[in-house]
């Protein structure tokens, strides 16, 4: 009988063992899909590489971008957004593209994204002259601006094409944007800088 108990007391053990082991597995799996659906969906960490939003964003800084507004929205006029320059090993690729929830969960290696301001929505004349920036006639307010805005390779005025937006970074004698890369498609942009969180003196929200 003692040799009986013994056993059932180990099974028991065993069991419930067990029961923990796959509470905390599913508990551990089900606190990483949340945390992929969130950096997907929701909100995403960025860092700020070189100094092309000067002297709004610096190198290095680390920012949060908000994803889910321009699911149901387009970027608008003035928003820092964090666009896809340059593809990664998962773009065109047949199994993925049929996995939304894979493509915008998981980091793409090896993918190039930047940072800029919108300045113009589709329909939107843009012109550049005398060293300032003119929309649908009318000349910018852009106390962000650093430096003049010259033309670089792109001949002005120009109309925004449908489904695409010009933008510009903040440091305009050094940024590689609209005037050297052309318009950007509104589905490469991922979503709008909202917050700054490190370094820590410079934590707060974007406007």
């Amino acid at each position: 009988m003692d040799e009986n108990k013994n056993v059932l007391d180990s099974e028991k053990r065993s069991s419930g063992l067990f029961n923990e082991i796959l509470e905390w597995t599913n508990a551990i799996l089900l606190a990483l899909l949340i945390a992929l659906a969130i950096r997907g969906f929701l909100f995403e960490p960025v860092m700020v590489k070189g100094d092309s939003m000067n002297d709004t964003l610096q190198d290095e800084q680390r920012l949060i971008v908000y994803k889910l507004g321009y699911i149901f929205s387009k970027p608008q006029r003035g928003d820092m957004v964090v666009l896809q320059y340059q593809a990664g090993l998962f773009e065109n690729n047949a199994i993925l593209d049929d996995n939304p929830f894979f493509r915008k969960a998981f980091p793409d290696f090896g993918e190039v994204n930047y940072i800029k301001r919108a300045i113009a929505l589709p329909g939107d004349s843009v012109d550049i002259r005398d060293g300032q920036v003119y929309v649908n006639g009318k000349k910018l307010d852009e106390p962000y601006a650093k430096g003049e805005t010259s033309p670089l390779n792109m001949q002005f005025p120009v109309v925004v094409p449908k489904n695409k937006v010009f933008v510009l970074g903040d440091n305009r004698q050094h940024s590689s944007d609209s005037r050297s890369i052309g318009f950007i498609k509104t589905s490469k942009i991922k979503g709008k800088a909202v917050m700054r969180v490190y370094p820590l003196n410079t934590f707060g929200v974007l406007k």
